[in-house]
């Protein structure tokens, strides 16, 4: 069989994400505290990356609907990130961008942002483990309406048999969630804290740092891609970290581009783009300068 450029490409970053938790992991289980601190760091950054890979699964379709959802589920799984939910917010996101029905994925609530504390508690994901949390239980007691209301206007309209492949897909989790706490309660090891909650700790913060830039600030009253949406200009480590998603005008005025595409179009539409930046340093200096000089920091 043949694969696409776009698919080969894909199989490659696996490959590399495959590598590093293939060295990361013994070092986690092998070295002592405090010295395993920088390789959960990473595995947590891995955790971050791979809800980046997953968002590609999202709209390249590559391995098809039913191995390319597994892919996409397990990429997602350490951070509680349900690929059929996510699939479904996110489309949605696209096709509402710029209107008052557009919604995050992640429950961020980007106009709370106006203070160190609020700032904080954004980075922990604290409202997305939340809501996993519910949808957990709304799975497992087969509430659906829950799960519908929870997903937002996404999931109002959703058919009936992705709302099941979504509590699907929370009772796996549920399910490995029971698994590593009765390993760890019969062999009392602290293995599964080390390898998945420790790293967490680091993921969310890593994940929160690489969406925020993407429509904070621009023009949200409007459905114009080029001044509602945020490119940044990325190093090569940051292009690989968000997977492309840096180049996020690019991507919202072409979601069906492969990511590797999207440095050339931005050649093509950089002078229509209102909100452009050159590396993520350079917006976070603005992003910071901004939200404590106002009183109210501007909506996502």
């Amino acid at each position: 069989m043949t694969l696409s450029v776009s698919t080969a490409s894909f199989l490659k970053k696996l490959a590399i994400y495959g590598a590093i938790a293939a060295v990361t992991i013994p070092c986690i289980l092998l070295f002592p505290f405090p010295f395993r601190l920088p390789f959960q760091f990473v595995m947590g950054v891995m955790f971050a990356h791979g809800v980046e890979l997953s968002h590609e699964m999202i709209h390249q379709k590559h391995f098809g609907r039913r191995w390319g959802g597994a892919i996409g589920f397990l990429l997602g799984l350490p951070m509680g990130v349900e690929f059929t939910r996510y699939s479904l917010t996110h489309s949605y996101h696209h096709r509402a961008v710029g209107t008052p029905e557009d919604e995050e994925s992640f429950s961020y609530d980007f106009g709370k942002l106006s203070a160190p504390l609020s700032f904080l508690l954004h980075l922990s994901m604290l409202s997305h483990y939340c809501t996993v949390a519910r949808s957990l239980l709304s799975s497992l007691l087969g509430h659906e309406a829950a799960i519908r209301i929870s997903m937002g206007s996404a999931g109002t309209t959703a058919p009936r048999w992705v709302i099941a492949n979504v509590m699907r897909g929370y009772k796996v989790m549920a399910l490995l969630l029971f698994g590593m706490g009765l390993i760890t309660a019969v062999l009392q090891t602290p293995v599964f804290v080390h390898l998945w909650l420790v790293p967490l700790l680091f993921a969310g913060p890593v994940h929160a740092l690489i969406e925020l830039p993407e429509h904070w600030g621009c023009q949200r009253d409007t459905t114009d891609i080029m001044v509602n949406t945020r490119t940044i200009l990325p190093s090569r480590f940051a292009d690989w970290l968000t997977n492309g998603n840096c180049w996020h005008v690019e991507h919202h005025y072409k979601p069906a581009l492969p990511m590797a595409d999207l440095p050339r179009l931005h050649e093509a539409i950089a002078p229509q783009i209102k909100y452009l930046n050159l590396g993520y340093g350079e917006f976070y200096r603005e992003f910071f300068t901004e939200l404590w000089r106002s009183p109210v920091a501007p909506t996502d």
